[in-house]
C-alpha cells in the first residue's frame, strides 16, 4: 500500500511589508496622529491608527485571511504608566475603535500596531504619537 502526501498551502496573507507614519492631528493643535497599514503583494490587509483628537485607537481588518490586527497605546502621567489596546480578529471589512479617555495634551504616546495570528503578534511597528 502506497501513501501519498500532498502539501497544503495556506491562504493566510502574511504582510510582506507595512507602511505608516505620523502627521499633525486634524482638530488637535499640537497632536500627532500615527497609522500603520499591512500589505501583501499590493493588497491592503488591515491596519491601525492612533487619533490625537479624542485620544482614540482604531483597527481595521480588510481581508478575510485568518489574520487580525492588534493596536495598543502606552503613555505616562507622572510616575503612572497607562497601557490599553485590543485585538481585532473578526475578519474582512471590520473595524473597531477604543476611547483611551482624556490623555493630557502634549503627552507622548507609544503607538504599536501588529498583525495577529492565533494570538501571536507579528510584523509589529511602533511609533511615537502625541495626544
Amino acid at each position: 500500500m502506497a501513501t501519498v502526501l500532498v502539501g497544503a498551502t495556506s491562504t493566510a496573507a502574511y504582510a510582506d511589508y507595512n507602511t505608516g507614519g505620523c502627521r499633525t492631528a486634524n482638530g488637535d493643535a499640537g497632536g500627532l496622529d500615527c497609522w500603520v497599514m499591512f500589505w501583501d503583494d499590493g493588497v491592503a490587509l488591515g491596519g491601525g491608527d492612533f487619533h490625537a483628537y479624542g485620544e482614540r485607537l482604531s483597527a481595521y481588518d480588510s481581508w478575510a485571511d485568518g489574520r487580525g490586527v492588534y493596536v495598543g497605546a502606552t503613555w505616562w502621567e507622572g510616575s503612572q504608566r497607562h497601557d490599553n489596546g485590543f485585538k481585532l480578529t473578526s475578519g474582512a471589512n471590520t473595524s473597531r475603535s477604543l476611547d483611551l479617555g482624556n490623555i493630557p495634551e502634549g503627552t507622548s504616546v507609544t503607538f504599536t500596531s501588529c498583525q495577529t495570528d492565533d494570538g501571536a503578534l507579528l510584523n509589529c511597528r511602533t511609533q511615537t504619537a502625541r495626544a
